[in-house]
């Protein structure tokens, strides 16, 4: 198995208020550490351009090869926006990318 992080571009339609945000990192970043893995201190795994309401998502998943990192990458983030409250309708998302490997 290999440590991918892959980063998700997508745009918030509606506003991100303080209450998703909130709602939006905890699903992402889960409860159990050891459930959900550490997420490294340098990893920023939202960031938000509010002017343009566009948004990164970058998270470490451990996978077979790139192709199933980024489905789960997919399925994680929808996830976590459906947790709070978008759809994709609201926070349409674009292709996934590779931003790193670690092969240890």
């Amino acid at each position: 198995m290999t440590n991918f992080i892959v980063s998700i571009p997508g745009t918030f339609t509606e506003p991100l208020g303080a209450d998703a945000k909130s709602r939006l990192l905890t699903a992402l970043q889960g409860a159990d550490p050891e459930e959900v893995g550490d997420v490294p201190p340098q990893l920023d795994v939202l960031s938000v351009d509010d002017a343009n309401r566009t948004f990164t998502l970058r998270l470490e998943v451990e996978a077979e090869d790139s192709e199933a990192a980024r489905l789960e990458v997919l399925s994680i983030a929808d996830e976590a926006l459906k947790e709070a409250g978008y759809n994709e309708r609201t926070a349409p998302l674009g292709d996934p990318f590779l931003t790193a490997i670690d092969t240890e």
